[in-house]
């Protein structure tokens, strides 16, 4: 699904007009409700000025919406800034807009920043999470018109977002560990195996410095690597591997000559793992099963119990024998109780 985030600043919005607008970054620039050859910014604050509004300084001066497509569409520069004003027209078509398309990283996105006074009505913008949802919806509508590919962001998302992250989107900036959770997301849908899924990442120069009981993941830009529990639980050691299993052999499973103590803790919480036994277990059991039944069977038979049976007693001395048996009879039981305890059993208690 294109990845569409949006967040509200009370900052002017001189700064972040400057920085999607940047000509290093940036390879299309457009608007919507603005003069294109008068300063964007400037405009923003006529329009709040002529409302009496953006006076106070906790009050919210601008929107800043960022929309990327999925990485694996492969789109282009120009075809992701039609899409930008598509939905920019569809959203807001009455509001002033500016519509910047970059190319400065891996992934083509749009930036979309709108005033929050609407120039018709000067009424301030609202999104509650319910329109914020369709608003989504409509970012996976339009996205399918360009041939974008589609997927349920209503699916919990577990990421861990810093405040530092977060500053930085809402400065128009893009935080390099949300390049590193899509790259890690595209990998884990595509390999069966650890070994696939680490050299999907040597694609993107993503390095994988640690992965026996938790991954590191080294962006190609930065010289520290990250713990994928840092990025948020979707991106732990448990959930990765569980996602990678489940394309390599089917929903709760999990190879047989793989099975660690973390992915044995990860079957106790997504399914039962089932007991494996080797051929040679089995033989070796049952061959210990057989000798303890022949080595009792043939103490029972010599105390004179034809059908192996004994009648336990209590105090630890046997019921076997009749008491009326010779007393040759008892120096051969006793012989065969002592016989019986060097091989470990003591079958007479």
């Amino acid at each position: 699904m294109p990845l569409f985030k949006g967040v509200a600043s009370k900052s002017t919005p001189l700064k972040a007009l400057g920085y999607i607008t940047n000509p290093n970054k940036a390879k299309y620039v457009s608007a919507r409700n603005l003069f294109e050859d008068e300063n964007f910014a400037k405009q923003f604050q006529d329009t709040m000025k002529r409302f009496g509004k953006g006076k106070k300084r906790n009050e919210r001066k601008y929107y800043h919406f960022k929309l990327s497509p999925s990485r694996k569409d492969n789109a282009d520069a120009y075809t992701a800034h039609l899409y930008a004003e598509a939905m920019a027209k569809t959203l807001f078509p009455d509001c002033e807009c500016v519509i910047a398309t970059h190319t400065d990283t891996k992934t083509v996105h749009s930036h979309i920043i709108v005033n929050a006074v609407n120039p018709l009505t000067g009424k301030k913008l609202r999104f509650t999470e319910r329109i914020y949802t369709k608003m989504k919806d409509e970012a996976n509508r339009i996205g399918k018109q360009f041939g974008f590919s589609s997927l349920d962001f209503r699916k919990k998302s577990q990421n861990k977002r810093t405040a530092q992250e977060t500053h930085i989107i809402l400065k128009g900036g893009t935080s390099w560990k949300e390049d590193l959770r899509e790259v890690i997301e595209e990998a884990k849908k595509v390999s069966a195996t650890q070994e696939e899924f680490i050299s999907h990442l040597k694609l993107y120069g993503v390095a994988v410095t640690r992965s026996k009981t938790e991954y590191s993941f080294l962006h190609p830009e930065k010289q520290k690597a990250v713990r994928g529990k840092r990025l948020g639980e979707n991106y732990s050691k448990e959930m990765i591997d569980y996602a990678v299993a489940e394309n390599g052999h089917g929903r709760n499973s999990c190879a047989l000559n793989t099975v660690t103590g973390d992915q044995r803790k990860q079957k106790e919480r997504f399914g039962k793992l089932t007991a494996q036994r080797s051929v040679g277990d089995i033989q070796r059991e049952i061959e210990r099963v057989n000798q303890t039944a022949e080595q009792a069977h043939r103490g029972f038979a010599e105390v004179g119990h034809p059908d192996g049976a004994c009648a336990h007693g209590h105090g630890g001395q046997s019921g076997c024998g009749d008491e009326n048996r010779s007393s040759q009879d008892g120096k051969t039981a006793r012989r065969n109780r002592r016989a019986s305890q060097k091989c470990g059993f003591d079958f007479s208690k």
